[in-house]
């Protein structure tokens, strides 16, 4: 999939994060985040990654993608929500408790 070459670079450098901090956070390679931030290219899962450490969905990184009418293009208006530390603690809970519940259905 062709991503916005321009946007990721937005996004990880409104973090502060550098190339190898997002190719960390992601499970990526630094030479895959180079390559992303040079010519765009990626395949779904990179642009999943991508769109999960950037709290955003995936189609608003690829070229030409249109901003909602919420707003969820902008990389602050998420992240500055003053809610964010609930929905991330419950998010992490949720994982666990499907992880629990996967390790016990496996056994």
């Amino acid at each position: 999939m062709q991503l916005d070459t321009s946007k990721i670079r937005h996004l990880r450098q409104h973090k502060a994060w550098t190339q190898q901090q997002l190719a960390d956070i992601c499970g990526l390679s630094l030479r895959t985040i180079q390559r992303v931030e040079l010519h765009g290219s990626a395949s779904l899962e990179t642009g999943r990654s991508l769109a999960a450490a950037f709290d955003t969905e995936y189609t608003a990184l690829l070229v030409n993608a249109k901003p909602d009418s919420h707003g969820s293009n902008n990389p602050s208006s998420f992240s500055d929500s003053p809610n964010l530390i609930f929905i991330s603690v419950g998010m992490f809970a949720f994982g666990v408790l499907v992880g629990a519940l996967a390790m016990i259905l496996l056994r």
